[in-house]
């Protein structure tokens, strides 16, 4: 199987055009004109994830977060981004990066999330941006929702900002970060928002707006890896897809 394929595949799923325009999605590292038999996918590149790709001898690394947002004026070889260089060239590992067109499209990461928080049939949250999802659940006491959540995403730990003496029916979601879209969680009536990476300043904001947050953290979108390895091993049986082992989440929990 040539790369090639897989990745025309993809793309005419989670098409390049639809990223924001500070993002870097596509070819990050390579070329798409080689046979693959293993492909590691990762929500990271991190020199870890790169020593699991030349130990299991895969010659291409799909993740979701780009190895490169801005341009480089130099590859320094001690620096880590430049040792992930070096070895990706050195091991003839392709590297290819699909951000905020997996999240903005159809069957997407926000599609992904909706369904792993059973919302019934979701809707656009933010029409403007074309983000994040919306809906109802089974409704349920606010501990049990916690609980339902940490469950659903594999998480250790959340941050939860506003009441929490309220029952859930509606619910918002956003993939990364998503404060931004908090105005339209309001406006969508939702007893509750999930989203990542949201700050003190926009949590002060977010209680005077009378919403209840639930920061879920940046690194809840590592459910991109399941779902792509699932969705490509579908498409393509004689390419092995593996997941990525790597934990690269920054954050410990204590």
């Amino acid at each position: 199987m040539n790369i090639v394929k897989i990745i025309q595949y993809f793309e005419s799923k989670y098409p390049k055009d639809l990223a924001y325009e500070w993002d870097n999605v596509g070819l990050q590292v390579g070329t798409l004109n080689v046979k693959v038999k293993k492909v590691l996918v990762s929500l990271d590149l991190t020199k870890d994830v790169v020593k699991e790709a030349i130990e299991l001898k895969t010659n291409m690394i799909l993740t979701h977060h780009p190895l490169m947002f801005a341009p480089m004026n130099r590859i320094s070889f001690d620096s880590p981004k430049g040792w992930i260089i070096k070895n990706l060239i050195k091991h003839n590992i392709t590297v290819y990066s699909a951000h905020t067109n997996y999240d903005l499209a159809e069957g997407g990461m926000n599609d992904v999330l909706a369904k792993a928080l059973k919302i019934n049939s979701p809707q656009m949250l933010d029409l403007q941006d074309e983000i994040g999802r919306f809906g109802s659940i089974d409704e349920v006491d606010f501990d049990v929702f916690i609980k339902n959540i940490k469950e659903s995403l594999k998480l250790d730990t959340v941050k939860v900002i506003g009441r929490t003496d309220k029952t859930i029916k509606t619910i918002g979601v956003s993939g990364g970060s998503g404060s931004k879209h908090m105005y339209e969680a309001k406006k969508a009536g939702c007893d509750v928002y999930l989203t990542g990476d949201v700050t003190y300043h926009t949590a002060l904001d977010a209680i005077a707006l009378g919403l209840t947050i639930i920061d879920i953290g940046h690194h809840a979108e590592k459910i991109f890896v399941p779902s792509v390895v699932k969705e490509l091993k579908n498409q393509f049986p004689e390419v092995d897809f593996i997941e990525s082992k790597v934990n690269s989440n920054p954050f410990i929990s204590y």
